[in-house]
């Protein structure tokens, strides 16, 4: 199994090398935690400007690409234009403004969705770490629906890729009430636009620049 670990940001700020340290640590013993794995993990860099060196005593980066838009366009854009290029497996999309907590499990991981925490979540669900902020915006309800997921760390399988979920935005293409800012209902609209489920996991963080920890979905 090969993953590509996507570390994207408008800059990697030397103030996060802790971060990647500990990506990195949690990285290499995946196939340790998933046990019957074998996992082989690369890291691509997106950043607005050329600081990859910051990171490089850590880690070594396949692709470097500098890119000055949001961050879902900089992943658009990168997987449009690497698409004939890239062979793998699995994709994480990951910030280096965040601190993982615990290492992840791909065994809960779907093939046909975005896999990531909730930023709103309306439905039946009951998951540890499963919210992206503490404030718990999350609704019980019978059937799942509406909901808006993390922006900050998802994980892909090739066949999301396959079907167009990351084909790049034009400019203009999406609009409303957020303008040009490229959040989480954003990246929630362009999915659902392209058919592509939202499947809610835990993911236990920490979310450095704001001292903000995960929440629990319908736990309380």
């Amino acid at each position: 199994m090969k993953l590509l670990v996507i570390i994207c940001s408008h800059k990697f700020d030397v103030s996060w090398y802790n971060n990647i340290i500990i990506l990195n640590d949690y990285m290499k013993n995946l196939n340790d935690y998933m046990q019957n794995f074998n996992i082989e993990v690369d890291y691509s860099g997106i950043s607005s400007q050329d600081d990859f060196h910051n990171y490089e005593s850590i880690i070594s980066f396949k692709y470097k690409t500098i890119n000055t838009k949001y961050q879902f366009s900089k992943i658009c854009d990168f997987i449009t234009d690497k698409n004939y290029e890239l062979d793998y497996d699995w994709y994480m999309k990951i910030r280096p403004d965040l601190k993982l907590l615990e290492n992840i499990n791909f065994n809960l991981l779907s093939v046909n969705a975005i896999n990531a925490r909730a930023r709103v979540y309306f439905g039946p669900k009951k998951i540890k770490y499963g919210m992206s902020i503490n404030l718990r915006e999350c609704y019980y309800d019978d059937n799942e629906h509406n909901v808006i997921v993390d922006d900050q760390l998802f994980i892909f399988h090739k066949n999301v890729l396959q079907k167009g979920a990351f084909d790049k935005i034009e400019a203009g293409s999406v609009t409303g009430w957020w303008g040009t800012n490229e959040n989480e209902w954003v990246h929630s609209i362009v999915f659902e636009s392209r058919n592509i489920p939202i499947n809610v996991i835990g993911i236990n963080l920490e979310f450095i620049r704001d001292n903000s920890f995960s929440a629990d979905l319908n736990i309380y």
